[in-house]
C-alpha cells in the first residue's frame, strides 16, 4: 500500500552470537504517540510515492531553496551564506564549502533521488543540526558557524553500498588568518619528476575507470535498459554525475599545458571522484537490469542465492568479476564430478587445499576460503544458484 515518500521502518533486535544472525524482535518505529493514533480505511489514502523534486514537505509547494543536479551553488549576502545543495546516492554536492567564522549559514538540501525508498539523512559535525530527506524533498537548516575548523557533513541513513562516500567538508575560517592547504604543501615537496609520475598514475587510473564505465553504459544500452523505469532512473543518475567530468578534465588539461602539475593532479582527483560516483550508480543499474531480464530463479536457486549472501560468500566472490576471490561463473565445469567437488569444498574447504589446482589459486589470491559451516541443504541450494548463474552467464 502506498503510504507516502517515507516508507515504514522497523527496529530490529538481532542475536549475532551464533553462526547465523537470529531475529529476536521486529518492531515498527512509531511516528505518533499510540494513544493519539487513529485507524482509517485504506481506500481513504491517496498518497504520492515520492515528492516532486524540490518540494517543501510541510506545504506541498516548491521550496524556495530547490536545486537540481548542476544547480548547486554557494551565495553570500554580507555575513549570511546561502548553500544550495543536492544529495544522491554516494554524493553530496557541493563537497566542500568555505565560510567565515561567525557567518549565518542557511543550507537548502534537495534529495534528487528518483527511486522511491532512497531516504537520506544529513548532519554537520559539532553544529547540532540534522535533517531527514525523502526522495524529491527539499529542506532547510540554519546555524551560526561559530567554531573555527574543518567539519565533515555526511548522510546519516544507510543508503547504498557507497554510503560511507556520501560526505563533504565545511571549512570555517577566521578571516583574519592565512591558511596553507595540506595537499598543496604535499605537492610542493615533490620534485618535477615525482609530480610527473603522480600525474601519470592518476590519469592512467582514470582512463582504466572510464573504460569500465563505458562498458557498463554499452551493456545497458545493448539490453535496452530504458524499458525498465527504475533501471533508467539509476542510469540517469549515473549520467548526471558523468557530465560533470568534462569540466574537471578541461581544468586538468589546461593546468598541465601551463606546466602546473600540482593543480592538474588535484583536478584529476576530482575526475576520479565523479567517475566513482558514476560507476556506483551504473553498477547498481546493471545488477537490477540483470535481475529483470535473466531467466527466473527456481525456489531452490533463490534459497541458494540467499545462503550465498548471508553466508558471507559475496565478500570475496563477485559474479562476473575477479575480486579477492575467483569469479564463480563456470565453477561447475572446472572439475570432474564438479557438483560433488564443489559440495565437498564448501562443506570442508581444507580438504581440497593440497590439490594442485587449489594450491595455484591460494598462491594467486594469497587467501584461503574459510569454512562457513553451511548445512547440506544450503550447499545443495547454492549449487542450484550456481547453475542459474551459468545459464545467464552472458549477462554478468
Amino acid at each position: 500500500m502506498p503510504v507516502g515518500p517515507l516508507h515504514p521502518q522497523n527496529n530490529q533486535l538481532i542475536d549475532i552470537g551464533g553462526n547465523k544472525m537470529k531475529l529476536l524482535l521486529d518492531m515498527p518505529i512509531p511516528l505518533v504517540e499510540p494513544h493519539q493514533g487513529a485507524s482509517i480505511r485504506a481506500s481513504k489514502i491517496h498518497s504520492e510515492v515520492r515528492f516532486k523534486t524540490g518540494t517543501n514537505s510541510r506545504t506541498g509547494e516548491p521550496h524556495v531553496g530547490k536545486a537540481l543536479a548542476g544547480e548547486e551553488r554557494v551565495e553570500r549576502k554580507g555575513n549570511h551564506v546561502f548553500i544550495y545543495a543536492t544529495v544522491v546516492r554516494s554524493h553530496i554536492n557541493p563537497e566542500r564549502v568555505t565560510v567565515n567564522k561567525g557567518d549565518h549559514i542557511s543550507m537548502y538540501i534537495t534529495n534528487v533521488e528518483r527511486a522511491q525508498d532512497e531516504t537520506h539523512g544529513f548532519t554537520i559535525d559539532h553544529f547540532n543540526v540534522h535533517t531527514s530527506l525523502e526522495p524529491g524533498e527539499t529542506t532547510q537548516i540554519d546555524f551560526i558557524a561559530d567554531i573555527e575548523g574543518v567539519f565533515p557533513y555526511y548522510c546519516t541513513e544507510f543508503c547504498s553500498a557507497l554510503h560511507i562516500e556520501m560526505m563533504g567538508y565545511l571549512l570555517v575560517k577566521d578571516p583574519n588568518k592565512n591558511y596553507e592547504w595540506i595537499q598543496k604543501l604535499k605537492m610542493k615537496s615533490l620534485s618535477a619528476e615525482e609530480l610527473q609520475v603522480e600525474y601519470k598514475k592518476i590519469t592512467a587510473s582514470n582512463s582504466a575507470t572510464d573504460e569500465v564505465i563505458q562498458s557498463l553504459f554499452a551493456f545497458l544500452e545493448e539490453k535496452k535498459y530504458s524499458k525498465y523505469i527504475t533501471v533508467k532512473n539509476l542510469v540517469d543518475d549515473a549520467k548526471d554525475q558523468y557530465t560533470k567530468i568534462a569540466l574537471e578534465k578541461e581544468k586538468s588539461e589546461k593546468a598541465y599545458r601551463e606546466n602546473n602539475l600540482e593543480n592538474a593532479i588535484l583536478f584529476e582527483n576530482m575526475v576520479w571522484q565523479y567517475m566513482i560516483k558514476t560507476a556506483d550508480s551504473a553498477i547498481r543499474a546493471k545488477d537490477l537490469l540483470i535481475s529483470s531480464i535473466a531467466t527466473p530463479k527456481s525456489e531452490t536457486a533463490k534459497r541458494g542465492e540467499r545462503a550465498f549472501r548471508e553466508g558471507g560468500c559475496s565478500g570475496c566472490h563477485v559474479i562476473g568479476k575477479i575480486s579477492s576471490g575467483p569469479d564463480l561463473i563456470g565453477v561447475l565445469k572446472r572439475h570432474r564430478n564438479a557438483q560433488q567437488w564443489v559440495a565437498e569444498y564448501i562443506k570442508d574447504p581444507q580438504s581440497k587445499f593440497n590439490e594442485p589446482y587449489m594450491k595455484k589459486l591460494i598462491e594467486f589470491f594469497n587467501l584461503k576460503m574459510p569454512n562457513q559451516n553451511m548445512s547440506d541443504r544450503e550447499i545443495k541450494d547454492i549449487i542450484e544458484y550456481f547453475k542459474w548463474i551459468d545459464d545467464n552467464a552472458d549477462l554478468f
